[in-house]
């Protein structure tokens, strides 16, 4: 049998107003068993209720709602109403919920007008592969959440203002039954490296004023990529697979850092479960960092994981040891020792393990 269960009660407040009439509504819902009581506090004003049947759901449990509808908009605007609820069977003897009338300031939009438009929007530059790479690159005008894409209109333009030509724009229906919007302009490597500015304006009926967004290339020094190699350990050396590592750092946009720096790397791979792991580094002192970037799960259900130690340059000298000791459930400790190749060039250090 259900057991008894007092009611919840939540107070339904209109979104909008109707030039007549107002109406809102009480829900006493998750009770058992019946009777409830649902009344208003309304004073003396000209109002009506309409309590809607008793529904049922899914849990067993009872829910009900019930109407009061204020015939005088402008009274509705300055009273606040109170539904108070009765459950005998449980022992509840009265919740009250209250609705205020008119919240904030201003006039009340009225039922049937356009919603507010909660669009967003975002202009994306090119991507590092197409703009050096492919020697294509593209810029992107996205504008998400429309609730239709009837009467969009996207323009591009340029500072220089010389002649710009996109891509028709292209319209997604979202999980979420909105539209999303998205129009791509072909851009010349060389006027975008240079600096020039490029804006994207996009009009709709549902916004309250175009969207305009300009994009440019990021200020700033430019620092080209310190890359890395390091050779596979000695250890796989029986292995059908090799790995090879490859650090990409101090670069910018994205990173900046000093290049007077030594980056030893030890990678660990086909180790199950995936922890405990320990790794320690036969080296410290001023200025030396240990970074342990968390295991990942690879083909075949075993982990990998890595560690990074960085020191500088003056604290590795030619033919100079350095320890990354691991420690895992599964087997004792196990050193590897890696005997790094130091040498100072203009575009940084190079680092490769014996």
């Amino acid at each position: 049998a259900q057991a008894t269960a007092p009611p919840s009660v939540f107070p339904l407040r209109p979104c909008c107003s109707e030039p007549t009439s107002m109406s809102l509504g009480c829900l006493v819902t998750g009770y058992f068993p019946e009777p409830v009581t649902v009344t208003w506090d309304t004073g003396s004003l000209n109002v009506s209720t309409l309590d809607f049947p008793t529904a049922k759901l899914s849990s067993g449990l009872l829910a009900r709602t019930s109407q009061l509808t204020v015939s005088d908009p402008g009274e509705w605007a300055r009273k606040s109403f109170t539904c108070s609820v009765g459950h005998a069977p449980s022992s509840t003897s009265q919740v009250n919920k209250t609705v205020q009338g008119k919240r904030g300031q201003g006039p009340e939009p009225a039922c049937g007008a356009p919603r507010p438009c909660r669009a967003g929007w975002a202009v994306i530059p090119p991507s590092p592969l197409d703009l050096y790479v492919r020697t294509a690159p593209k810029l992107t005008c996205r504008v998400v959440d429309l609730e239709s894409k009837e009467g969009v209109t996207v323009v591009w333009t340029r500072d220089s203002q010389k002649p710009v030509t996109s891509d028709p724009w292209k319209a997604n229906k979202q999980l979420n039954a909105t539209f999303s919007i998205v129009s791509t302009l072909p851009v010349d490597a060389k006027d975008w490296i240079d600096g020039e500015t490029y804006r994207c304006t996009v009009t709709h009926p549902e916004l309250p004023k175009p969207i305009i967004r300009s994009i440019t290339k990021a200020p700033g020094k430019r620092m080209p990529p310190e890359v890395y190699v390091f050779l596979p350990p000695e250890e796989q050396g029986g292995q059908d697979k090799l790995t090879l590592t490859c650090l990409i750092q101090n670069f910018f946009p994205g990173d900046i850092s000093s290049a007077d720096q030594v980056i030893i790397g030890c990678l660990i791979q086909n180790f199950f479960p995936s922890g405990p792991v320990t790794v320690t580094w036969g080296k410290n002192g001023e200025g030396v960092t240990v970074t342990n970037f968390p295991p990942a799960q690879a083909t075949g259900g075993l982990y990998t994981m890595s560690s990074k130690l960085t020191l500088p340059a003056s604290e590795c000298p030619e033919n100079t040891s350095v320890k990354c000791s691991v420690q895992h459930t599964s087997n004792p400790t196990h050193t590897h020792t890696q005997t790094p190749t130091y040498s100072h060039t203009p575009t940084g250090p190079t680092l490769q393990g014996d």
